[in-house]
């Protein structure tokens, strides 16, 4: 699948970030990982860490195979930019890579709308990639697009828009592959939904 080809071994920030967002739930707690696409890592390590995992995605087809490969999920059709009213609350919100390409009213507007889905004092872990900005197109898979600067200043911003408790923003550099000789950095929100 050229989907998890494209980030064949650049997983293990993401990895690492999941592993340490089970390890701060109970086993049992329900996660919600937001644009879960084929399933893998993030639905396939919350299911094995003990977790009840929903994904969400707006791929029809990524989904079939989510369902495929992490039969303990529960993977549902749906946009966090409509209508998730029932899609019920959880104890934490993984959405990895996203909220990308997005102006800054959009880019809170989702926050805002992973923020609902949390309970109050619940853990939002978010993944983006960083970007300076420049008149380069960046390729991923087979389209190209124009992305919108995202660094950790901003995203630190954008979470205090939201309503959110930033705990920390960490920086990490990602490996190098052949297809993606310079891959930059990524940026991880760790937050938390406010209890009152």
């Amino acid at each position: 699948m050229k989907y998890e080809e494209a980030f064949a071994g650049q997983r293990q920030t993401q990895i690492d970030a999941v592993e340490e967002l089970s390890s701060r739930l109970a086993p049992g707690s329900h996660v919600l990982d937001v644009g879960c696409a084929s399933g893998r890592p993030t639905s396939e390590q919350l299911c094995a860490n003990g977790m009840n995992v929903t994904g969400i995605d707006v791929s029809q087809v990524m989904l079939d195979h989510a369902r495929r490969q992490v039969p303990a999920g529960r993977f549902v059709l749906a946009d966090l930019f409509g209508d998730t009213t029932g899609l019920g609350v959880y104890d934490a919100v993984a959405c990895m890579y996203c909220l990308v390409n997005l102006p800054e009213d959009r880019f809170v507007d989702g926050l805002r709308r992973l923020a609902g889905l949390v309970r109050p004092g619940g853990i939002l872990l978010l993944a983006v990639p960083e970007f300076r900005g420049t008149e380069e197109e960046v390729r991923f898979v087979d389209w190209t697009y124009q992305p919108q600067r995202c660094l950790s200043e901003d995203l630190r911003r954008y979470a205090v828009l939201a309503g959110l408790e930033t705990e920390r923003v960490e920086v990490h550099a990602e490996p190098a592959s052949r297809g993606r000789p310079n891959p930059g950095n990524s940026l991880y929100l760790w937050a938390n939904t406010r209890t009152a």
